[in-house]
């Protein structure tokens, strides 16, 4: 019985914590945006548009979907931007976990809501180089929004998808192996690169707040 007890207390010491987190947080919208992602990539997905481009006179094309990818990534870790940031400057063990549960629950949900209404019309060899690219995009959203702050966190994907979209497509007919968006889904620098910057978003988001304020402080 103390122990029953003792385990419903826990289990309600850290329910309420989430539930004020959640309150502050547009976690619906960014689901519902993510589902947006999802259906207009099932059905606008294969349309291709017209991009600056380094080569075929300056112009290139890429299907829609690539850029839907990058929303998708970036939309959960918008979703960790809080009505109430001033308040929780002061990061406690608590507060840690529930950010840390609610990125981790807030990215599986979008990913797998994302890549579920895309397979509705995408082939399942686009959909692997979608993931491959979404981890990608998720670390270096994660990378700028523990730099510059939840709210700029597409900053960082906008510059490189920028950079990929013009130089990625080289004069000898082919993408290069760091244009990882895009790459055949069994290539595996492509596939190592995006673990990487995966990794490296995990990596600069478990970083304290006083390594990080050094960190800012190196980059000014």
């Amino acid at each position: 019985m103390v122990v029953t007890a003792r385990r419903e207390s826990e289990a309600t010491a850290t329910a309420a914590p989430i539930r004020i987190f959640l309150a502050v947080r547009r976690t619906r919208s960014i689901l519902l945006a993510v589902a947006a992602c999802g259906v207009l990539t099932a059905w606008l997905g294969t349309v291709e548009v017209a991009v600056p481009s380094a080569v075929d006179h300056g112009q290139g094309r890429i299907p829609l979907w690539r850029l839907l990818a990058i929303g998708a990534a970036v939309l959960p870790v918008l979703g960790m931007r809080s009505h109430l940031a001033d308040l929780e400057q002061g990061v406690t063990r608590t507060l840690r976990r529930v950010q840390r549960i609610h990125l981790a629950g807030i990215a599986v949900a979008c990913v797998s809501i994302f890549l579920a209404l895309a397979a509705l019309t995408i082939d399942p060899v686009i959909l692997l180089v979608m993931l491959r690219s979404w981890l990608a995009w998720f670390g270096l959203a994660l990378l700028a929004g523990v730099l510059l702050g939840w709210r700029l966190a597409w900053t960082l994907p906008a510059l490189v998808a920028v950079t990929f979209f013009y130089w990625g497509y080289h004069s000898g007919g082919d993408y290069w192996w760091w244009e990882f968006s895009i790459r055949p889904y069994a290539d595996v620098p492509a596939l190592l690169l995006s673990i990487g910057l995966f990794a490296v978003g995990l990596v600069a988001y478990s970083m304290t707040p006083w390594r990080l304020r050094r960190l800012r402080t190196l980059l000014r």
